[in-house]
């Protein structure tokens, strides 16, 4: 995930929650996250542009961030 943090650090926030905390628990009660990992990409409007539970591919993450960033 770093790899891709570093690639879209100046269009891309991440967040990552631990859900443990209550900041964590908030975060899953608002995403409605049932099981972990989750991962959300959502867009400069705030809507959820893409989301799946469990580990993911980085290439796929990749390919979405990419989509959503338009294409950097």
């Amino acid at each position: 995930m770093l790899a891709l943090e570093e690639k879209y650090e100046k269009d891309v926030e991440f967040i990552i929650a631990d859900t443990n905390s209550q900041e964590g628990r908030r975060l899953g009660g608002e995403f409605d996250i049932y099981y972990i990992p989750a991962i959300f990409i959502l867009g400069g409007d705030g809507e959820v542009r893409y989301s799946e539970e469990g580990v993911r591919p980085l290439s796929e993450l990749d390919a979405e961030l990419s989509e959503v960033t338009g294409g950097k």
